[in-house]
């Protein structure tokens, strides 16, 4: 993990919940299985829903536009559905920490935020609230973010939500 800062922040009413008993996170162990028929979301960008409201908070704020990335994008699934598989809700469920999960996944980056959110039912309710929110705010303007992963799991009022942000190290760069 590169020199840089990383920025979280977490959006809920019910306060964190963190249980220091659960299981290790394990990128591969929350991955749903797209032929089993799973509470998880599958996050498919072919339709680029998500990537459009994330562009439209970006430019009008005059900021670059992301690009989505594979890696972030199962660091992000993976960790809602460990949380909602836990009952957490937290930046360090499973003994880990955003710059841990990212690295987990092979993803050498420079910087690496995290937003969280739990029981908006749209990918536009949930961005909504995380531009309602500074600190999450920050994160989505955040200028040193490139790159961009959304994972999505559970039903109802248990929806969490995990976007991942990132700016990855340049290629022969020590980061």
């Amino acid at each position: 993990m590169g020199t840089g800062t990383t920025s979280v922040a977490t959006l809920y009413n019910i306060g964190e919940i963190f249980d220091p008993n659960a299981p290790a996170w394990d990128l591969n162990s929350y991955i749903p299985d797209p032929n089993e028929n799973t509470t998880t979301v599958t996050n498919s960008f072919q339709d680029t829903s998500f990537k459009t409201i994330f562009d439209g908070v970006r430019s009008a704020d005059n900021k670059a536009l992301l690009t989505w990335n594979d890696k972030l994008d199962q660091v992000a699934q993976s960790y809602a559905g460990y949380l909602v598989d836990t009952g957490q809700f937290t930046h360090n469920g499973g003994g880990t920490d955003i710059e841990t999960r990212v690295s987990a996944s092979g993803y050498d980056a420079e910087w690496v935020g995290e937003n969280l959110a739990r029981g908006q039912q749209t990918e536009q309710a949930a961005m909504t609230a995380w531009e309602n929110s500074t600190g999450h705010r920050e994160n989505l303007l955040h200028e040193m973010a490139e790159e961009f992963g959304l994972g999505i799991s559970g039903t109802g009022q248990d929806l969490t939500w995990v976007l991942v942000l990132a700016n990855p190290c340049l290629p022969g760069e020590s980061c």
